[in-house]
């Protein structure tokens, strides 16, 4: 029997879609602040900067996991993603233990997740368009021969 009242159902996938862009959000002004204070206090070390330096990037590892939470997407795409969130989550814990044994583990993990995410993506739009390129005689319509 349908009911006139509105299902609390549709205002989660919502809220967790905002929660991404927040995330997001946060993460790109956290990175904007970072390079300007960078930039102003060039030879200044300060106290919270590996903190802050981390801040962004486990920000946009929480905004992936968000996104894939609240839309998930094809079980290929879903990898690519946990593989993106792992690599930016690496790479901000590795900022938090910098100058130690961790940091460099963590760091090699990044680099190794960062090359597979972007390497899978290049590897399957060349796949792709491998398959849909028509061989260049069939382009004009006349054979090379």
């Amino acid at each position: 029997m349908p009911t006139s009242e509105p299902s609390a159902f549709p205002a989660a996938p919502r809220f967790r879609l905002a929660v991404a862009v927040g995330l997001g959000t946060l993460s790109i002004a956290g990175s904007l602040l970072l390079v300007v204070t960078d930039g102003v206090n060039a030879s200044v070390h300060w106290t919270h900067h590996a903190g802050l330096s981390a801040a962004p990037l486990l920000l946009v590892a929480g905004a992936i996991a968000a996104m894939s939470i609240a839309h998930p997407p094809a079980w290929r795409r879903l990898v690519m993603r946990l593989v993106a969130m792992m690599a930016f989550a690496a790479w901000g814990l590795s900022q938090l233990f910098a100058g130690s044994v961790a940091a460099g583990l963590l760091d090699d993990a990044a680099i190794l997740l960062f090359v597979l995410d972007a390497g899978s993506a290049v590897i399957a739009d060349a796949r792709t368009r491998l398959r849909t390129a028509q061989p260049a005689g069939e382009q004009t319509g006349r054979s090379h021969g």
